[in-house]
């Protein structure tokens, strides 16, 4: 059995998910992660895995797998196998190590083990995403510039530069664009400026309430991110793959 969650026709510049796993609550956890990251959409979830490669085998497009090895009927590794000549990248998750061996031998991407938290899995797709799909050409929004109505006067069109823009704020149904010398209050959701701004890789959400431009990060004390003249808040939720975007670019000298 499967449930299908977004049409591919809609959101072709993402990168599709499916996972596969006979425990429910497996899915619900690993679903919430995926949709933690910008570029991946979460296309299928499966139950039976039999059901899964009947579909999988007919995909043309590259997907990420997420998939259980140990199923009834037929396991990750078998179902792994059936695809190997295929085009698909597949994650092992699984609550047995023992299986890690021959996980790899099936060619897997990379192997999660049960239970993971968000920054073991943000680890884990990090890796993947810049091995499989760091020199991918999205077809993304490539404009400098954002172009808006001014709130009090619907005959006047604003623009700012995305990056002049230091954070983003959400507040019910509209947004607040923070630069140096100006704020901007635009009617539209939090999420739906995150869908916009998913291929300008310096922005980041960090609370429920707020995206950032890394490149004004002035300082990190616990949750608290300085922005220079600003100040927000990071919550646990977003804050395993900024962490990892700032530790990737620390300066550490090579000598042992």
């Amino acid at each position: 059995m499967y449930l299908v969650i977004s049409n591919i026709s809609l959101m072709n510049n993402t990168i599709p998910c499916i996972i596969i796993d006979d425990d429910q609550s497996a899915i619900d956890i690993l679903q919430q992660f995926i949709s933690e990251f910008p570029r991946l959409r979460l296309e299928r979830t499966y139950t039976r895995s039999v059901s899964a490669l009947n579909d999988i085998i007919m995909l043309k497009q590259s997907h990420i797998i997420f998939t259980d090895i140990d199923m009834p009927n037929l396991s990750g590794i078998n179902l792994a196998e059936n695809l190997k000549n295929e085009s698909h990248n597949i994650i092992f998750i699984t609550s047995y190590p023992q299986y890690a061996i021959d996980a790899f031998k099936v060619r897997a991407k990379h192997y999660l083990l049960k239970p993971f938290d968000l920054s073991e899995f943000a680890k884990v797709i990090n890796d993947v995403l810049k091995e499989c799909y760091g020199s991918h050409n999205f077809e993304g929004d490539n404009e400098d510039v954002f172009y808006f109505r001014k709130s009090s006067d619907k005959s006047t069109i604003l623009t700012v530069q995305k990056n002049d823009i230091i954070y983003i704020q959400g507040s019910n149904n509209h947004i607040h664009l923070y630069t140096s010398t100006e704020n901007h209050s635009v009617y539209m959701t939090i999420k739906e400026m995150e869908e916009k701004l998913r291929y300008k890789t310096s922005f980041f959400r960090v609370h429920k309430s707020y995206i950032i431009n890394s490149a004004f990060v002035k300082k990190i004390e616990g949750n608290k991110i300085s922005l220079g003249k600003y100040e927000v808040l990071m919550a646990a939720r977003y804050k395993a793959a900024f962490i990892k975007f700032i530790e990737d670019r620390f300066l550490l000298s090579g000598r042992t």
